[in-house]
């Protein structure tokens, strides 16, 4: 049996990672997926994208979306429902998280409350179940569901990655 402990390393992963993979339904069911960057904030994964997005479309049609990090060998995969983030606290603080994570990538500060103003939506990605491994573990995975509160309510090990799959 796993502890919560070992959700720990999963959130410093999430939150090392510079890409993630977001993927999401359109209205006729068909999947959508593409790459983002985000940080990890208060126990979600936050990510940006132009308000005429098809994510965008795609969430606010349907909440719920899968995020992985890019790595087939070193998985990590979190299901969850993500929320709109429209509080201009909450824009200020996180435009400061993606300028300390991006500044060297990008070039610049983010100004999420602009951004925002002009269109560009924030998301914030709660977990609602997530899944682990590593290519070579023998087919031991890791799963872990939660509380609405974001706090781990189950956690398992078991020997097949996609065994009783956790509900989302």
């Amino acid at each position: 049996m796993e502890t919560s402990a070992d959700w720990t390393e999963v959130e410093r992963r999430f939150a090392a990672a510079t890409s993630y993979w977001v993927c999401t339904v359109r209205a006729d069911l068909r999947p959508h997926a593409v790459p983002v960057w985000g940080v990890w904030w208060r126990g979600t994964l936050v990510f940006s994208s132009v308000g005429a997005s098809v994510k965008v479309r795609n969430l606010r049609h349907n909440d719920r979306v899968s995020v992985h990090l890019e790595s087939a060998s070193s998985v990590v995969i979190l299901d969850g429902h993500a929320t709109e983030v429209t509080d201009r606290e909450a824009l200020v603080e996180l435009g400061e998280c993606f300028t300390t994570k991006y500044r060297a990538l990008s070039g610049g500060a983010y100004d999420l409350v602009a951004a925002h103003g002009m269109g560009m939506t924030v998301w914030a990605v709660r977990p609602t179940a997530a899944r682990s491994w590593q290519a070579g573990g023998a087919f031991a995975s890791s799963r872990w569901t939660f509380a609405d509160d974001g706090s781990v309510a189950l956690s398992r090990s078991s020997l097949a990655a996609d065994a009783d799959a956790v509900p989302g």
